[in-house]
This record gives C-alpha cells, sequence and structure tokens, in this order.
C-alpha cells in the first residue's frame, strides 16, 4: 500500500515493508515538507526524501542507519529552537498589539475622517447648505471678510432679515425697514459673490455659478406697520419671507414670545394670533411668502402651525428640553410634533446655547433629538460648531445619515418649502381688510384720520 500524506496532521504513515538496515523510527515524520515525491506521486505532496521502488513496485525509503540516526537525534533540538522561536515571535506581537495598535486605529480613524469630509464637500458642490438667519458683519461695508467666511464655511445661501429694532414700532419701523431693504441690496450688488434670488430655481443657479444665493426677509412683523398694503409692496420689493415677530415685540395682530418676568405687556394686547394676524397670514400665504414663527408666544406657534395654508418656518431656533438659551428660539416637543402636519421645518441654530459654546456631539443629538421628534424632512441648518463640514462628517458616521437624509438637512427641506409656497402663489383670494381701530387706537401709532 503506497504511503499517501495525511493533510490534516502533518504525519506520514509507516510503510509495510522496510529496508532491513533501516529502523522503523526512521520514518515516521512530523512534517509532509521532509519528503520529496516523485511526479506519480507529487499530486498528494511532496518533501526532500527520494522514494526507491523495489518488490514489485512497492516504494520504499533509500536511507542509511547513520542519517536515520542523526536525524533522530537532532530532532529534539529542533523542536527546542522552535519553541524558543516562537516564543520570541509571541513576545514580538504582543509589544506590537500594545503599541502599535492604537495608533493604527488613529491612523485609520484620521483617514476616514478625512473621506468623509470630502463626501461632505463634494455633496455640498451638489446641493446649497442654506443658513437661517444670516445676519452681516458690522463692518461688511467697508471689509468683505465675512462674505469670505461665507465661502469658507460652503455655505450656499442664507436667509438674510431685515432687522428693525422694536422700539421703531408706531414710530418709523415701516422707513426703516425700506432702507434696510435698499442696504441690502447695495451689499450685494457691491459684491461679486453674493446675489438676492427671489425663488428657489434662482437659488439653484447662482449655487451652480458659484456664487452665495441671499433670500431676503423681514425680521419683524411691526415693520409692516399692521398693513397689507405695506406687506404687499414689501414682498414686490423682494423679500419672500417675514418673521411675525422678533423677541419681545408683541405686534397688536401677533404675540412674542417672552423671556424676561419683568417685561411689561400692553393692556390690549393680544396673547395669541388674534383675527387679522390670521389674514396676515393668508395674505403671505397668497403671496408665495414663507411665514417665520420661531418668536411667536407658544400658543401662537400652535395657531399659525393649524391656521397657515403653507409650510411654515422657524429659524435660529432649538429644543426647548435641550436649550433654553436667550440667543436661539426654544421651541417646545408638542410644537415640534406638528410640523409634520402642517410641513414647515425648523433650522437648528447649533452655534451656542446662550454664552455656552455647543460641542459636535452635543450638536448631533439636537439634531438626531429633533429628526425623532419631527421627522427628517423638517429639519435644516443655521449654526453649527466649527464648521458646517466637520458637523456634517461626524454626522455621516450614523448610517441613518446617508446621502439623501444629509442633502435634505443642509437645504433639501427648505427648497422643498420654497417650491411648495411658490405653488400656493395666488391661488388664494386677495385680502383687504384693515386691522380694527380697537386694536391700535390705544398706541402711539401716528396715522392720519381717513375721513
Amino acid at each position: 500500500m503506497n504511503p499517501v500524506p495525511n493533510r490534516d496532521f502533518m504525519e506520514v504513515h509507516p510503510l509495510h515493508q522496510h529496508q532491513p538496515h533501516c529502523k522503523q523510527q526512521c520514518f515516521v515524520f512530523t512534517e509532509i515538507a521532509d519528503i520529496e515525491l516523485p511526479a506519480e506521486i507529487t499530486k498528494f505532496g511532496g518533501g526532500n526524501e527520494k522514494l526507491r521502488c523495489s518488490n514489485g513496485g512497492i516504494p520504499t525509503y533509500n536511507c542509511k542507519k547513520d542519517s536515520c540516526s542523526e536525524s533522530s537525534a537532532e530532532r529534539p533540538g529542533r523542536s527546542r529552537s522552535r519553541r524558543i522561536l516562537i516564543g520570541i515571535c509571541l513576545v514580538l506581537v504582543c509589544i506590537v498589539m500594545a503599541g502599535g495598535i492604537p495608533l493604527a486605529l488613529q491612523l485609520r480613524s484620521s483617514s476616514l475622517l478625512e473621506a468623509r469630509l470630502a463626501f461632505i464637500r463634494r455633496l455640498l458642490t451638489e446641493s446649497p447648505l442654506i443658513e437661517g438667519s444670516w445676519k452681516p458683519p458690522s463692518d461688511i461695508k467697508t471689509n468683505s471678510s465675512g462674505l469670505a467666511d461665507i465661502r469658507q464655511n460652503h455655505i450656499g445661501a442664507v436667509l438674510w432679515p431685515i432687522a428693525v429694532h422694536c422700539g421703531a414700532q408706531y414710530l418709523d419701523a415701516v422707513q426703516l425697514a425700506l432702507e434696510g431693504i435698499d442696504e441690502a441690496k447695495r451689499i450685494t450688488a457691491a459684491s461679486n459673490s453674493m446675489h438676492i434670488v427671489e425663488s428657489a430655481d434662482e437659488m439653484e443657479q447662482t449655487h451652480i455659478r458659484g456664487e452665495v444665493a441671499v433670500l431676503m426677509g423681514i425680521g419683524g412683523g411691526h415693520a409692516l406697520g399692521t398693513s397689507l398694503a405695506v406687506l404687499r409692496s414689501i414682498y414686490l420689493l423682494g423679500a419672500r419671507f417675514v418673521s411675525v415677530t422678533s423677541l419681545e415685540c408683541t405686534t397688536p395682530w401677533a404675540a412674542a414670545a417672552i423671556r424676561r418676568r419683568d417685561y411689561l405687556v400692553e393692556e390690549n394686547a393680544t396673547n395669541s394670533l388674534n383675527e387679522f394676524g390670521k389674514t396676515m397670514l393668508f395674505e403671505m400665504n397668497r403671496l408665495g411668502m414663507l411665514v417665520e414663527i420661531s418668536q411667536l408666544s407658544e400658543a401662537a406657534m400652535v395657531i399659525a402651525l393649524r391656521t397657515a395654508k403653507a409650510p411654515v418656518l422657524l429659524m435660529n431656533a432649538a429644543p426647548l428640553s435641550l436649550c433654553n438659551g436667550t440667543n436661539v428660539a426654544s421651541i417646545p416637543d408638542h410644537v415640534l410634533s406638528l410640523l409634520p402636519e402642517n410641513g414647515g421645518v425648523i433650522l437648528l441654530n447649533l452655534e451656542r446655547c446662550g454664552d455656552r459654546p455647543i460641542s459636535v456631539r452635543e450638536a448631533i443629538l439636537a439634531i438626531n433629538y429633533v429628526r425623532k421628534v419631527a421627522g427628517v424632512d423638517h429639519i435644516g441648518l443655521g449654526g453649527a460648531p466649527k464648521s458646517y463640514a466637520l458637523l456634517l462628517a461626524e454626522l455621516a458616521r450614523d448610517r441613518v445619515w446617508g446621502n439623501a437624509a444629509i442633502k435634505k438637512l443642509v437645504g433639501g427641506n427648505v427648497m422643498r418649502i420654497l417650491r411648495e409656497i411658490e405653488a400656493l402663489k395666488n391661488r388664494l383670494p386677495l385680502y383687504e381688510e384693515w386691522i380694527p381701530n380697537e386694536s391700535i387706537e390705544s398706541n402711539s401709532y401716528c396715522r392720519y384720520p381717513e375721513s
């Protein structure tokens, strides 16, 4: 019977016939590599020892007594050497694992972060990152660094609310709003990288050209002078959204959120959204203007969400359960839960909570929290810790934030509600109502009496 190497145990069974001058122990091998087989048997393995056929073709080993004895004597020494070598290798492996693997993991983590950053930068060239509630630097007329910061942060579009101080209400608030619109137009005209847009399509085209799109709006309903005619005129000048109120600036038709306990409220002021306020919302919907409600009182926000004919917007906001700072609009969970029904979007300011900077981890926690309450179709960005690219790259580590979800977050949801409000344009009836005199008779409006 021919010797067949056993590959599992690396051992050759002894032959049935042996040369008389060789002991049987010479034919027990521990490694198949020690045997060299002829061509007709190489399909079973190979080695260094040659075979000789005799006695009717039965292969036998051609070895000498001295060589067999020498091999048998050398085997224990070689085994000890191998054990020592294996031990040294194990020690080296332990050293590598103790010091080399953490470094390798760090290099791998760094490499993965760079890959995610590259993915985010490429994605932001396809879809504009829309930042809500952008405030231009005070020296923007003489210093263009503010515009450079926008491009460096990969921002493709901004929502620019024209700010009018609440103290100008009943005085020259309308004039200040008109002057603010004129200033915004002159600033963007003097820049080669910013362009005022009036629709979602214009925003996309501006982004394709490599410019920053500016969607202009009014930062408080007090700048409308409680007049639907002023609202329509401001729309014709290019404004495409109106914040119904600014912080702690209640109007005769809408109640603002109050943070200070010592704030004095007018005696006949509304504590919610009255009938003329609803008419204001309907006219904004008819014109194709976004209704921004983040600084309304809680009761007024609920009414606006349930009354508006088109999706609303909440800018410079954060969930109340995670941040109750004075620099952002803190939105309760039950208001967030109404966004899917209305179709609206909240733009999260994740840069600071009050005076405390927000970490990337906290920002991701807030994003995922709002996604859980309101849904991925109702969330956007209005500020980020460090940079948008880093925030999005870290967010992309979570598998639920794939390509499509991140595009919705960075601006896709805002583009959606812009198109929905544009589709509603001129489909509602024209509103010509005037605010009731009793709503404004106790304030200091300078108004010529009607005949």
